[in-house]
């Protein structure tokens, strides 16, 4: 059997007609196949029989609708066409919307992705809006709505003829390529080539045939009549060699029984119109895009296939019976879904948390409106209605509160600004030591100030930041209340200890000590500031050679020495310092002797003989440690006294 055969033989759209014993209409064109064919089965004498063929029952096949087209829908019993209803068609109500929302909603519309889809809308908006005009005195704000309307519909027009322009040439270009396949395969028919050449030849002609878009509606019988010709010529021509044969047939099973377990599977979803959607698409692959299998799969295929779409459609035709509560029951839905949104459109929050909330609240609800589809026309239009206008009000709440908040925002922000001016003014004025606590009192009226952006409240932070950290850098650097004479001996200072550098590669203890030596006689040179400021400079130089010791190979009590020798000679003419250093050695000297008296007590429980005893060796050799370190911090406040 031919593959077009088969194809012709499954396939809906092709075929027989439903109505049995009944002559069909003779085709009106005479060049056409359809014709022909028809005066060969009729013959001519019969093609002015007035009788009207039977309706078919199936209203969803091709036969029912063009029986309906050509005799009305009509009961055969009465044998006439049904005549047009004298009833008046209901006229919806007229929505009321002004003319800039008309001439919004049709800007929007064709400015949109979609605006080929909504056409009807764009003719019923145009229509509307023509009227509008006719009736309309020409205001400033209707000329200038006028202007807008009329080049807008002039881009329309410009796009819709920019549109079919480009699918006419695109369709003329499908159809030029899909003659040039077909000529290919006709030319396959008499190329001399081995049988598996030309079969793959022809496979890849056969994909790029399905590949290839729509051509001009047209041409699109006549094409796919003239392809299926010299596709069954090519299978005739080959003979159909057993083995290309048996592996195109188990290609074609294959891909068949996918397809019908995936109708099968429809069969689960619970949305009947996806399912509906989904089986067409099955079909015009199985239709268009598979050829035949052997004979003795054929029927059962198809069997099977037929059975898993009747389900569909049953379950199709139920859906189109319940539909009416359906509709009912989603129109409930978006009903509930509305009053909530109501609900929150009335709550007029008071805070912006408390907006934010309420607005994923009214997003998440709005979401759920849209999911909810398939209602009445006049149900849905009444739901889109309270829809835009409840969403109209609450975003009307919004931009009010908001625009209220710009306000507030601007006091706050005027707060904090002055928070910052107060800190820049203590430091330039150098009044750093007396406000002190000003400057913590400012820091905690800064948490206190209220809600900012989080955009801005970080820019205004980073300046604040900033300059309360300037604030105590200099708090903490000494450099407080001081005149400008003695602001220059300061930063000379401290320049002076950032410089301080040991480069010596090879040294001795000698020259560390002239190191010192001469940076300190350096140092003592500069002119003095007020005494707190100079004791956090001594600090800091103190630390800074310091440092620089702990870098070198030398021995701990060598670095130690030198430490404590630094520390005394910028203790000079510090008698606060002096006398501070000397309290704190005596009592280290009186703790240290209160521990030796301890230990000498301890010696007295030891007779004579027992000083071979562990326990009173290592007493006696406690106590000599620490007499060592007595002597230590005597010759220590030696040193200090001899400065002081």
């Amino acid at each position: 059997m031919k593959d077009s055969d088969l194809i012709s033989k499954k396939s809906s759209s092709d075929s027989e007609n439903l109505v049995k014993n009944k002559v069909p209409e003779m085709p009106k064109d005479k060049r056409t196949k359809a014709y022909k064919e028809w005066v060969s089965k009729y013959g001519q004498e019969v093609s002015d029989s007035s009788e009207i063929p039977e309706m078919p029952k199936d209203k969803r096949t091709k036969a029912y609708k063009d029986w309906v087209k050509q005799y009305g829908d009509s009961t055969i019993s009465s044998g006439k066409p049904k005549t047009k209803s004298s009833k008046k068609e209901s006229i919806p109500k007229k929505e009321k919307y002004t003319f800039s929302d008309l001439v919004s909603n049709f800007i929007e519309i064709i400015e949109s992705n979609e605006w080929f889809n909504r056409r009807k809308e764009i003719e019923e908006l145009r229509s509307k809006i023509n009227t509008i005009l006719k009736s309309e005195s020409d205001t400033e704000k209707i000329k200038k709505e006028r202007s807008l309307f009329f080049q807008t519909l002039k881009n329309y027009s410009f796009k819709k003829k920019k549109y079919f322009k480009e699918l006419n040439s695109n369709q003329k270009a499908n159809l030029e390529k899909r003659k040039d396949l077909i000529e290919k395969i006709k030319n396959l028919i008499i190329v001399d080539q081995n049988p598996n050449k030309l079969y793959s030849d022809f496979k890849i002609l056969k994909e790029e045939w399905h590949n290839t878009g729509q051509v001009p509606i047209n041409e699109r019988n006549n094409i796919w009549e003239t392809y299926r010709h010299h596709v069954g010529k090519f299978y005739d021509f080959l003979h159909l060699n057993r083995d290309l044969r048996e592996l195109d047939f188990k290609h074609n099973y294959e891909e068949k029984v996918k397809i019908i377990e995936k109708a099968e599977k429809l069969d689960k979803l619970d949305d009947i119109i996806k399912a509906s959607r989904d089986l067409n698409d099955l079909h015009r692959l199985w239709k268009n895009e598979l050829g035949p299998v052997a004979r003795e799969h054929s029927d059962d295929l198809w069997k099977r296939f037929q059975d898993a779409s009747q389900k569909i459609h049953s379950k199709r035709q139920n859906f189109q019976k319940e539909i009416v509560s359906i509709q009912q029951e989603n129109f409930r839905k978006k009903e509930i879904v509305i009053s909530k949104m109501k609900v929150i459109s009335g709550s007029k929050p008071s805070s912006h948390n408390e907006w934010q909330n309420s607005i994923k609240e009214f997003d998440k609800l709005k979401k759920e409106f849209q999911k909810i589809k398939n209602l009445k026309r006049n149900y849905n239009k009444k739901c889109w209605n309270d829809f835009r206008i409840v969403t109209k009000e609450f975003n009307t709440n919004k931009n009010n509160f908001y625009k209220n908040q710009k306000i507030e925002l601007k006091k706050i922000i005027d707060i904090k600004k002055g928070l910052i001016s107060e800190v820049k003014n203590i430091i330039n004025e150098n009044k750093i030591a007396e406000n002190t606590s000003r400057v913590k009192a400012i820091q905690d009226e800064w948490k206190k100030v209220g809600y900012l952006p989080r955009k801005i409240s970080n820019s205004l932070w980073d300046e604040f930041r900033t300059i309360t950290n300037k604030f105590y850098e200099i708090l903490k650097s000494g450099a407080i209340n001081l005149s400008k004479d003695e602001q220059k001996a300061f930063e000379k200072k401290s320049k002076f200890i950032d410089s301080i550098k040991f480069s010596k590669k090879k040294y001795t203890l000698d020259d560390v000590k002239d190191f010192i030596q001469n940076n300190l006689s350096e140092w003592n040179k500069l002119d003095n500031i007020n005494l707190n400021s100079n004791n956090i400079l001594n600090n800091n130089l103190n630390r800074k050679i310091i440092s620089i010791l702990r870098s070198l190979e030398l021995k701990n009590d060598e670095k130690e020495e030198l430490s404590f020798d630094i520390e005394v000679e910028l203790m000079k003419g510090n008698s606060k310092e002096i006398n501070k250093k000397l309290q704190f050695l005596k009592r280290k000297i009186s703790d240290l002797e209160d521990e030796s008296n301890q230990f000498q007590n301890n010696l007295e429980f030891f007779s004579n003989s027992s000083t071979d005893n562990p326990l009173f060796k290592n007493v006696s050799s406690k106590i000599d440690s620490i007499n060592s370190r007595i002597d230590f911090w005597k010759k220590r406040i030696t040193k200090i006294e001899k400065i002081n």
